[in-house]
Order: structure tokens, then C-alpha cells, then sequence
């Protein structure tokens, strides 16, 4: 059956992403909405060429799988595109729509099923000729676990079979029973909870890895390529914060290898659609297989930058039954490019996701400069989605421009009303470990980050600042000198209120006034 419309089963930037390119292929999309009266806050509604409402609060609509069936039903919708996260890698939904003869953009339910589980994934990795870390096979009680412990030893990772996002992961750095049987019961119970399976594997923790990944597509007909690595290193809690595409830690045997591999694994499963093979490096090089994400990732706009493909639109072609029409040897790389997540979080409170709306919002542009986002002046946050609520995509000739490039557009952000992950990224930019390419997943612990970002916070933010009836307070009621940092600061301020007083005329002006300043009033902010 032709694919002619998609439903999108998700939300904000990603929904956006696969309607830019459904229209493009001329193809019609349906959204989702969460309820009526919802609509302003999720812009998919906006662009989508129809939409329906789930009916529900929060991500309950979003893995309501019958309730997505049936308004695919009633939209007359041929496939489901289910984006990332959600339930793009639930084999149970894959098989759903398989039933009820709507396409699933994806692989199979049978491949979701085998790499969905990190257990069955690492067998298949071992039968392709993969290096794996040592581990075990799933642990049922206490008694299994000691012994496994004892045959790993330490430091070793206590992981869920199927988990993702980086949950369910928890890393013993020694051996004490109390404290490994304390963590083991923690997991389960996490897991359960967040995946509704409880299954624990124990893995060798390998220490400051370089984690990297490779994109691959394959069609379902045995035929499968790569389009490069991923470099995605720079991580908290096991989750990625930033990613680059090539990384400038393989050389252009090493990627090959690695390459090769990563299509090895996609073909032994005829694996149909996009994909991402996951690996972690020591420092000398030697790579072993970690998992497989079977989905479109939050990080393809970097591999998208480097090798002038849409995926997305690979992605559909795949599904509508097309083979695959690209060889390995016409795929080349071009240039550089870096991912920023951009997510409304307090680095500073241990990454706390916040909720909130969003005052102001006028987001970097100019060469090599993309923003994907679902964001606006008056966008709410909500605390029940993920925090992820934009991705800055930088593209140039090679890694010291895009670093340059990359610092300008964080000068140029303004997005005020919720914290973010802004700050944060600044002090990365400005680090020589970083821009060497000297770094592993454990960067910003080892260059203290954290530390930085503290000492670096502008004083005007620890004072209490009135800007009602033209009131400024400062310390103890006592004024200090005022650098031109904190007049910038003041002036946004000032701004922000006027804005919302300004007549009917002056809003029309809004966009000059904005420009003004940004550029003048928040250089070097």
C-alpha cells in the first residue's frame, strides 16, 4: 500500500522535523493533540494537514496504543511515523499496526523485539565478530547476582535489558554484598517501573570511554550502508548533551572497521530502515559493541549536515517499499557539524528538569546555523515531557570554525523564562580539552564544569532585581559599581517589561526592536 499520509505519533520538535519533510514528498501528515485548548502549545498542530486529540493529560495520549490506532483509522492515515522516544521502540506497537495493516516507519516488530532486549542484542553483536565487555546473561535473584559480581568483579554496571535513555543504569565502583544487593533491588524496582520489566544484566564498566555511534539504513532486502559516526561523548547521567559528526578521535582505518561492523550487525537481522550502532572506545582505540538504538535518533541533524541526505525522507522511502538506492561508495563526508540539546534544566541542581513559559525567545541564525525547535514567545514548558526543547545544529568546513561558529550562536540566544542548559554550554565551548578533542564521557566531571558554570554565574543574578515602577534593589539595599555585563543584563530586563506595555504601533516595530537588542544590549552576555 502507497504511503499518502502519516500519522505522527509524537510531539513538539520531532512531529515538526517529519512534517518539514513529508510536505516536501508530498505527502499529507496528521498530528496529535493532547485536548482541546492545548493547541497553542504544541505547534505540530499548526503545520500538520489535520489533527486530533488524544483526550488525555501529558504522555498518557502519547503510549495510548489503541487510541492511536483508532485515530489513524479515522484519518485514513497509511503509516505511523513514531519519531524517538515514546513508542518508537516498542515492538508490541511495531506488531499493533502490522495487524491492523498500517505501516510502522521502522524496523520490523520481530527485529524491535531482538534489539529492543541489550541481552539479545550483545549475542548478535558477539555473532557478527563484535568485541563485547565481558557481563552476564539476566540476573533472577540475589544469590545469581553475588556470583555474577564475583565473576565480573569491579567496577561493574548494573543495567536493564530494556531500558533506554540512559535509565536503568547503575554503576558499583566496589565490592560490598550490602550495597550491591541494596542497588540490585533499587534497579529492578526502577525498571519495573519505568519499562514494566525487570530484567538485570551485569556489564564490566569500562572507565572514560569515548562513546560513538554509527548511523546505518538498511531496506529489509539485505541490503544496508553507513552514513559515518557520531561523536557523543559529552554526556550526564549516561544521556547525550552534545554530538559531532565525524569524530576527531578515529582515523580513517579505524572508522572503516567500525563501519564495516555496524553493517555486519544490520545485516545479519536484515535490518529495514534507520538505525544506530553504538560502540564505546578505550583510550587505545580498541572498540566494543554497546546496543542498538532501532529508531531515528535526536542526533541525525549532524550526519544529515555531513553527507547532504534527509533521512527522514530515506527513512519513508523505506517504508513505502523502495530499495535501497544508495551504495556504500557513494556516500561521502563533507565538512563538520555539532549538536547542541537544548534543555530546560538547572545545571546547577544537579540538572533538574523545570517547567515553566517561556518569556522570551529569539533563537541564533546566519551561515551553518539551525535551530530545531517547537519554541515561541509564550511557549509552556510542561514538566510531564522530556526537557529536550530545542537542538542548536552548527555546520562548517571543519571543527575550530564550527566551535567559533557555535560560541557566536550562543551569544546571539535569548531565551528567557525557564533555565537552560545555555550557560552550561558556553563554559564547555571555552574549554582546550574540548576543542583538542582531549575528552570522554566522563568530560565534565573531570574538567569540573559544574565548578565553572558556578563561578562564571553574572552577579546580578544572585541580587534581587525590581523593575516595577523603575525600582532596582540591590544587596542589603546597598549599590555596588555596575559593569557593563550587569547594565546588558538590566536593559534586557527593561526591555522584556516595555515590550509587554508598547501600543498596538510600537508592536509593529517588534521585530527591529528585538534585533536592537540582542545585538547591542546582550553582546557578550
Amino acid at each position: 500500500m502507497e504511503i499518502k499520509k502519516i500519522l505522527i505519533a509524537n510531539r513538539g520538535e520531532i512531529a515538526l522535523r517529519v512534517i518539514r519533510t513529508c510536505k516536501e514528498m508530498g505527502i499529507k501528515t496528521v498530528a496529535l493533540c493532547p485536548r482541546q485548548g492545548d493547541e497553542d502549545n504544541f505547534l505540530e498542530t499548526k503545520f500538520a494537514d489535520e489533527f486530533y486529540y488524544l483526550e488525555q493529560d501529558g504522555i498518557l495520549g502519547y503510549l495510548d496504543q489503541r487510541k492511536i490506532i483508532e485515530i489513524a483509522k479515522r484519518a485514513e492515515a497509511t503509516a505511523i511515523h513514531p519519531g524517538y522516544g515514546f513508542l518508537s521502540e516498542n515492538w508490541d506497537f511495531a506488531r499493533f499496526c502490522e495487524r491492523n495493516n498500517i505501516k510502522f516507519i521502522g524496523p520490523s516488530s520481530e527485529t524491535l523485539r531482538q534489539l529492543g532486549n541489550k541481552v539479545e542484542a550483545k549475542k548478535i553483536a558477539k555473532q557478527s565478530g563484535c568485541p563485547i565487555l565481558s557481563g552476564t546473561q539476566p540476573i533472577k535473584n540475589e544469590a545469581e547476582c553475588m556470583q555474577a559480581v564475583n565473576a565480573v568483579g569491579a567496577p561493574f554496571l548494573f543495567k536493564a535489558s530494556n531500558s533506554g535513555g540512559g535509565l536503568g543504569i547503575q554503576l558499583i565502583s566496589e565490592i560490598n554484598k550490602n550495597g550491591i544487593l541494596s542497588a540490585f533491588q533499587r534497579i529492578k524496582r526502577e525498571t519495573k517501573n519505568a519499562f514494566g520489566d525487570d530484567e538485570i544484566f551485569i556489564e564490566k564498566f569500562l572507565e572514560n570511554p569515548r562513546h560513538i555511534e554509527f548511523q546505518i539504513l538498511g531496506d529489509g532486502k539485505g541490503n544496508v550502508v553507513h552514513f559515518g559516526e557520531r561523536e557523543c561523548s559529552i554526556q550526564r547521567r549516561h544521556q547525550k548533551l552534545i554530538e559531532e559528526a565525524p569524530s576527531c578521535f578515529l582515523d580513517e582505518r579505524l572508522r572503516q572497521k567500525m563501519g564495516d561492523m555496524a553493517v555486519k550487525i544490520g545485516k545479519l537481522v536484515n535490518y529495514e530502515s534507520l538505525g544506530t550502532v553504538e560502540f564505546l572506545l578505550d583510550e587505545n582505540k580498541n572498540f566494543y559493541f554497546l546496543e542498538v538504538n532501532p529508531r531515528l535518533q535526536v542526533e541525525h541533524p549532524v550526519t544529515e549536515q555531513i553527507c547532504g541526505v534527509d533521512l527522514v525522507e530515506q527513512q519513508i522511502r523505506i517504508a513505502n517499499g523502495e530499495s535501497l538506492n544508495l551504495k556504500q561508495r557513494d556516500i561521502k563526508l563533507s565538512g563538520w557539524a555539532m549538536e547542541f540539546r537544548i534543555c530546560a534544566e538547572d545545571a546547577l541542581n544537579n540538572f533538574q528538569p523545570n517547567s515553566g513559559t517561556i518569556t522570551q525567545y529569539l533563537p541564533p541564525n546566519g551561515r551553518g546555523v539551525e535551530m530545531h525547535s517547537f519554541c515561541r514567545d509564550g511557549q509552556c514548558v510542561f514538566p510531564y515531557f522530556d526537557s529536550m526543547i530545542g537542538k542548536l545544529v552548527v555546520y562548517g568546513k571543519d571543527r575550530p570554525s564550527v566551535i567559533r561558529q557555535a560560541k557566536r550562536s550562543f551569544d546571539e540566544f535569548v531565551l528567557n523564562g525557564v533555565p537552560t542548559l545555555i550557560p552550561f554550554y558556553k563554559i564547555i565551548l571555552e574549554r582546550k580539552n574540548f576543542s583538542d578533542g582531549n575528552f570522554s564521557t566522563s568530560f565534565i566531571k573531570q574538567e569540573k564544569i559544574i565548578e565553572l558554570l558556578r563561578e562564571a554565574q553574572p552577579r546580578l543574578q544572585r541580587k534581587e532585581i525590581k523593575i516595577n515602577n523603575n525600582v532596582v534593589s540591590g544587596n542589603n539595599g546597598k549599590f555596588e559599581k555596575i559593569s557593563k555585563q550587569d547594565i546588558a543584563w538590566i536593559v534586557a530586563k527593561l526591555y522584556h517589561k516595555i515590550k509587554k506595555q508598547a501600543s498596538k504601533e510600537t508592536k509593529t516595530n517588534g521585530s527591529k526592536w528585538l534585533a536592537v537588542t540582542r545585538s547591542e544590549a546582550l553582546q557578550k552576555f
